[in-house]
């Protein structure tokens, strides 16, 4: 079922039209039954009249002869009067000779290519007037009444249809409101569902609605204060546990022993990098984030970024190159998430980039007005299947060792993203690599 009200307006309107023409079939051979005994009293009344006709004009005198007369008439009507087995008066399109085997009252009867309505009325033993009406022509007339008493129906349908179509849209609109109250809601507004007239029909949807959203909203909380509540707490001891395992550096000598302290102190970092992630996943959170937004200069953000990351870098013998636009326009958004938002891709570079690899970093402006930031490198690149789903939480590219990492930092590339309106595209860099180019829209469009 694609639409209430168009299954309604479909129902009523086929069940109007059923009946309706069930009404006018009824009526139509009602009224073409009246009409054929209207026409049967309209045949009688004029052979009656064509009877007296003949009487009066037999007594004028008693010398009257009956002469045969030749009379023009309507073609779809023809009369014999008959004295004594003689056809004395009839009209041009009656034959001469008497119609026999014609008995008194009406019948039909076969002549001229037409079939006639009959009525045959008996004066005297020996006078008799027989008129006839052209069946056809009978037919024409009946229908023609009829027809023009079920016109108005057919007028009415069409008026009824628009009358269903405004009475059903008006009944539905309580469920209308209901829709768009529920639209505008945003992400994180799980507060209950108030109408200002309910009906009947929709109070327990509401209530239902009511409930859930209850429940989503605790769940949701819950949620919250989980994931930014468990990452705080867990700075505290990993930072005490990376100052003890400083100090029990400096106390040991032994080369075995320093060893399994560096894996012990890759570990806590690795576990301080995951923590981290997860504090800025919960605080980036569009739903949760309350921030205003100022003209940034995306330039000075991501060289600063390249800079503060310059030591990662190092370590692996990377090379990395900024090529920045000349005049590119200042974009309103958060600084603070755009460093992030970058410093999370150009980790990703540097993770998954082999040692001696290159790195590009470039910004651009489209003719359109947009700005473009685009981050390539020569590591393994994202397959074409892949490249819908990285920004998942969780979900790792290439989990055989190549690179660490619980699969966040997408995830919050991602949200951020989002919350300033922009969508990044993932494709093959000129390296040979991953490519990443993060298009923010032009300033003018978030005015």
């Amino acid at each position: 079922m694609k639409s209430i009200r168009r299954t309604l307006i479909v129902t009523l309107l086929s069940a109007f039209t059923l009946v309706m023409f069930v009404a006018s079939l009824n009526g139509y051979l009602a009224s073409m039954s009246q009409t054929e005994g209207l026409l049967d009293d309209h045949l009688k009344q004029l052979a009656v009249a064509l009877a007296q006709s003949h009487s009066a004009s037999a007594a004028v005198s008693e010398d009257y002869v009956l002469e045969f007369e030749d009379l023009q008439g309507p073609s779809e009507i023809a009369y014999q009067i008959i004295e004594a087995g003689r056809v004395t008066r009839r009209t041009s399109n009656a034959p001469a000779q008497a119609w026999g085997g014609v008995d008194a009252g009406f019948s039909y009867l076969n002549f001229g290519d037409y079939r006639w309505r009959v009525y045959a009325l008996d004066v005297t033993d020996s006078r008799r007037v027989i008129v006839l009406e052209r069946a056809d022509a009978r037919f024409v007339v009946a229908e023609t009444v009829v027809l023009q008493s079920i016109y108005p129906l057919l007028v009415g349908l069409s008026l009824l249809a628009l009358l269903t179509w405004f009475i059903v849209t008006w009944g539905l609109r309580p469920l209308a409101h209901l829709s768009l109250w529920i639209g505008l809601k945003k992400e994180n507004d799980f507060t209950p569902i108030a109408l200002e007239q309910t009906p009947a029909e929709l109070k327990q949807i509401i209530h239902s609605l009511n409930d859930l959203l209850g429940r989503l909203g605790g769940a949701f909380q819950r949620e919250k204060q989980f994931g930014s509540v468990a990452a705080h707490e867990l700075r505290t001891p990993i930072s005490v546990a990376k100052v003890h395992i400083h100090n029990l550096r400096l106390s040991l000598e032994e080369e075995a022993n320093l060893k399994a302290l560096d894996f012990v102190e890759e570990s806590v970092g690795r576990l301080q990098r995951v923590v981290q992630q997860m504090l800025d996943l919960s605080r980036t959170q569009p739903e949760v984030i309350q921030t205003r937004f100022d003209p940034v200069d995306l330039n000075a953000v991501v060289q600063k970024v390249c800079v503060d990351l310059w030591g990662k870098f190092d370590q692996k013998s990377q090379s990395i190159e900024f090529d920045s636009a000349e005049q590119l326009p200042r974009i309103p958004g958060d600084r603070a998430l755009l460093s992030l938002l970058f410093e999370n891709l150009l980790q990703n570079a540097n993770r998954y980039t082999p040692d001696g690899g290159h790195i590009i970093v470039e910004t651009q402006t489209t003719t359109s007005g947009d700005v473009v930031v685009v981050v390539e490198d020569s590591g393994p690149g994202i397959a074409e299947d892949q490249r819908e789903i990285v920004f998942k939480r969780f979900y790792r590219v290439h989990q055989d060792g190549l690179a660490e990492g619980v699969g966040l930092g997408l995830a919050i590339v991602g949200q951020i993203a989002r919350l300033h309106r922009a969508h990044i595209d993932i494709g093959t860099s000129s390296l040979g690599g991953a490519s990443f180019s993060v298009t923010f829209p032009a300033p003018e469009a978030f005015a």
